[in-house]
């Protein structure tokens, strides 16, 4: 015989054997069949076997590594220690270095299925309990031969009764039979059975004369129902098939089918009972399998179709029914190709189901049908021809799924993966899509630049990226721990997300990796890298600016307040506790006003926190008291506050205690009146002076002028002299008086503010003042109009025009008028080419009574005047001068 040899993977020798265990020879599970992970979730590879199953048959006590073999080329029934309900069924061998366990779930009712959620798909199609129709159906004609067999048992009784040689011989049969066979009286007690009976019950002959078959055959395992049918029937003398659970002598109970016949004698009175009782521990083990996979197939999602050998359907579940269309009645007899197929479905698949099913073997593959609306849809089909025991094709069966969702999803997924594509190659991301091999497989132009890798990314597909790792971790601050993280990396396969590193340059990158899977099966991965150092830079400049001013709003004098739309307190700042004599936890969660306002006060804040909530900021005072019940008086900004969403949450305020200002401005409007009354007593004294000082004065002058012209011709000249002095002195004792009552009425006489030319002013003041034919007084440019008292402004330039035409001392006088517009202000100039005024006696001259000329017409008041005007006008004057060259006085008045 020519000698073949079988290769499979895995998932080839799954479709086989789908509940297979591969053992090492350390017992260590190597591999195991997707089924049984399935019903055994918790199994893994690399578990102990000896530690995951014990084995039921043969029994052994303790399953271990010496006594394993015991298990090899021999039926063995596993029970998982993981999950006690899972037994398996099955044969180990060996293979090669390993150990095979090939074998099936042994499942004991329909709902054990049901409950570990399993279909058709997760069994063999050629798996042995799909035969077991077969053998419910031979057993079906079993039954009714043995039906027959007990009719003529009954038909012969009487001549049982009379023959007693015919009653040896029906003895001898019953008791050659295979199955256990059992005599009673009328009450139901054995009085004979064979050695059948007892192989079956584990009961000597002696244990079970004289006691009735409930006696011997009831267990824990029997149900009542069928108890109480075969009493009942006993007791009518009438016919019973039962099956359920018979007891054993040793504890092991066996499903046991019993027929009863009730023998009866010529006067038909019930003389004795005859029973058969049948093991049916593997019939019923193939019957619960075959109802197992008769349910999943009616109720699997999946359509399911049998055909007979012919190729018409003899049978399809409802899924098949609800995907196609077509009622059963339209399907049963039919072709599925003649009433599925249609114009797109693919001619090559036809044929390659045709040649398959015609020469009776497997097929798999996804084809276009049409529902009996003709609408289209795709189906994954799997199917087998079914074989007699002689190998001849009986039937074919078929699994079809509707993937036309599933197609839909993968032209999806194409088109998503081309904008994938498309899409990583435009991110502002450094990406790298690596393969399971480390091969590229996507690279994008970013990636490139933030590595400096100068060659397009369509030309670094397929390179190995180990290499480009080593090659690119200089470009790290830490090249070694760079490619060990990688490797850590790779090693683990978790999502990494956001992980910083730092490059020499000082650059700082995120990077984060994504393992991929298709199908539960490693697929590569995906790097992301992120320049976030402008991002941590701005992060730790925005920490620090964070750590800064929550130090200035603890501790800063003013205190802080937060509070919500109610007034209830959610923060204050050390200061606010200082000012309100109340600690932190006195404030939170009470209203503020209750506590540190009074009623009047409650009021006002009543309504500020009304206007916060239309988004209003204002500043305004209040009047507060403390927790002594000292009274404060507050300034309070206050302000909205709003949350990430933009709505008002509730109002922060700060609070600043001007308790001592209010009470200096109390001193201060005491100090007013009480200078205002002393300012009017001045002027009044100043008035009494001026005039009381002038009139004296005038006489001196009049008695001097009447002196001089009455004697003109008898004074000498040096008394002539002395008299002109004394006329001098006199009148500039005149001026100095007068200047000193200008002087007091500049803060005091009222003013009026209108619209002025300074050009028309300066011009008048160049009018009346003596100017020497010498000196030349002339307006560089136009004057402003500003708003101003006319007479102040007459005062002002008069002075100082007087001082730079009075005070030149050369041979020819220039005096320069002129204005520089600014922003918010005018500044206007007066240069002349006078002596100049010495450093050290600038600041000093704007001084009351302070002269530094000889000129007997200087009082040493008139740039006292001139400053006090601009003073009263918020302006500012100053100088700049030279000796012997000149000096300029600038003069800066505001706008308003």
């Amino acid at each position: 015989m020519q000698d073949f040899q079988f290769n499979f993977n895995v998932s080839s020798f799954n479709e086989i054997f789908p509940f297979y265990i591969l053992i090492d020879k350390n017992l260590q599970i190597v591999s195991l069949g997707k089924s049984l992970q399935k019903i055994i979730p918790s199994l893994t590879e690399n578990s102990l076997f000896t530690q995951v199953f014990s084995v039921e048959r043969p029994h052994i006590t303790s399953f271990s590594l010496e006594n394993f073999k015991d298990t090899i080329e021999t039926l063995v029934v596993l029970k998982s220690t993981l999950d006690t309900t899972i037994s398996l069924r099955g044969q180990i061998n060996r293979h090669n270095e390993h150990y095979l366990f090939i074998g099936t779930p042994w499942f004991k009712s329909m709902e054990n299925v049901i409950e570990k959620k399993l279909t058709l798909h997760d069994f063999a199609i050629f798996d042995p309990l799909l035969d077991l129709l077969h053998v419910l159906k031979n057993q079906e004609i079993n039954n009714h031969e043995l039906k027959e067999l007990l009719d003529t048992v009954n038909s012969q009784r009487k001549k049982l009764k009379k023959d007693k040689e015919e009653l040896n011989k029906i003895s001898l049969v019953a008791s050659a039979n295979k199955n256990g066979v059992v005599f009673t009286d009328p009450m139901g007690k054995i009085f004979w059975c064979n050695q059948s009976y007892l192989d079956l019950t584990g009961y000597a002959l002696e244990e079970i004369i004289g006691k009735t078959p409930i006696q011997i055959g009831k267990c824990d395992l029997s149900t009542p129902e069928e108890l109480q049918k075969m009493v009942t029937a006993f007791f009518k003398g009438e016919f019973f098939d039962v099956e359920g659970y018979h007891a054993h002598k040793y504890g092991n109970p066996f499903w046991a089918k019993i027929k009863g016949q009730p023998v009866y004698n010529e006067e038909k009175k019930l003389v004795q009972y005859f029973a058969i009782v049948e093991n049916h521990d593997d019939e019923k083990e193939k019957e619960e399998q075959l109802s197992v996979l008769s349910s999943i197939a009616e109720k699997n999602i999946n359509s399911v179709i049998i055909c007979n050998k012919d190729g018409l359907i003899e049978w399809v579940n409802d899924s098949f029914v609800e995907m196609s269309g077509f009622n059963k009645t339209e399907l049963i007899g039919k072709k599925p190709g003649h009433l599925l197929q249609g114009p797109e479905s693919d001619p090559e698949t036809i044929r390659y189901l045709a040649n398959q099913i015609q020469k009776g073997l497997p097929f798999s593959c996804e084809i276009i049908n049409y529902t009996k609306n003709k609408k289209k849809y795709w189906v994954r089909i799997q199917g087998q021809a079914l074989h007699n025991k002689n190998g001849e094709i009986i039937k074919f069966f078929a699994i079809e799924e509707d993937i036309t969702l599933e197609k839909e999803f993968n032209q999806q997924l194409i088109e998503s993966e081309n904008r994938l594509t498309s899409l990583i190659e435009n991110l502002q991301s450094g990406i790298l899509l690596e393969d399971e091999n480390r091969k590229i497989q996507i690279v994008n132009k970013k990636f490139c630049t933030m590595f400096g890798i100068h060659v397009e990314p369509e030309l670094m597909k397929g390179v190995d990226c180990t290499l480009a790792a080593e090659e690119s971790k200089h470009f790290f601050k830490s090249p070694d721990q760079f490619l060990e993280r990688i490797d850590v990396i790779l090693k683990d396969k978790k999502n990494i997300i956001s992980e910083e590193i730092e490059l020499i340059d000082g650059r700082i990158f995120e990077r984060s990796f994504l393992p991929i899977y298709k199908e539960g099966k490693y697929a590569g991965h995906l790097w992301s890298y992120d320049d976030v150092t402008l991002q941590k830079r701005y992060k730790e400049s925005l920490e620090a600016e964070r750590q800064k001013y929550s130090s200035i709003i603890a501790n800063m004098n003013m205190g802080l307040l937060e509070v919500d739309n109610n007034d209830v307190v959610l923060f204050a700042n050390q200061s606010f506790c200082e000012m309100s004599g109340y600690s932190l936890l006195d404030l939170l969660g009470n209203k503020a006003s209750d506590l540190v306002m009074s009623e009047e006060g409650k009021n006002i804040i009543e309504n500020k926190n009304t206007i916060r909530t239309k988004g209003v900021s204002d500043s305004y005072e209040i009047t507060s008291k403390t927790k002594t019940g000292e009274i404060k008086h507050w300034l309070i900004s206050g302000a909205p506050n709003y949350n990430l969403n933009g709505e008002i949450t509730g109002s922060i305020g700060i609070h600043l205690d001007i308790t001592q200002q209010k009470n200096l401005e109390l001193q201060k409007e005491q100090l007013l009146k009480k200078l205002e009354k002393q300012n009017e007593q001045l002027n009044q004294y100043a008035q009494v002076v001026s005039h009381d000082l002038k009139s004296p004065l005038r006489s001196i002058h009049s008695l001097i002028t009447w002196i001089k012209e009455d004697n003109a011709k008898e004074f000498t000249e040096q008394t002539s002299q002395y008299l002109s002095m004394i006329e001098s002195k006199v009148e500039k004792m005149d001026h100095l008086i007068q200047g000193i009552l200008t002087y007091s009425k500049v803060d005091t006489e009222e003013v009026t503010e209108e619209k002025i030319s300074i050009q028309e002013v300066v011009e008048n003041c160049i009018n009346i003042i003596h100017i020497p034919e010498n000196i030349k007084v002339h307006i560089q440019n136009t004057l402003p109009v500003i708003h101003a008292d006319k007479f102040r402004m007459q005062q002002l330039f008069q002075n100082i025009i007087s001082n730079a035409v009075n005070y030149i001392d050369k041979p020819e006088g220039v005096v320069t008028i002129d204005c520089k517009e600014k922003t918010n202000s005018y500044v206007f100039s007066i240069a002349d080419n006078g002596p100049g005024i010495a450093k050290e006696n600038q600041e000093k001259i704007f001084k009351i009574f302070q002269s530094f000329t000889n000129n007997q017409q200087s009082t040493g008041i008139g740039l006292s005047i001139v400053k006090r005007i601009v003073d009263n006008y918020g302006g500012k004057i100053w100088l700049e001068s030279e000796l012997k060259i000149g000096t300029t006085f600038f003069i800066k008045l505001p706008k308003n």
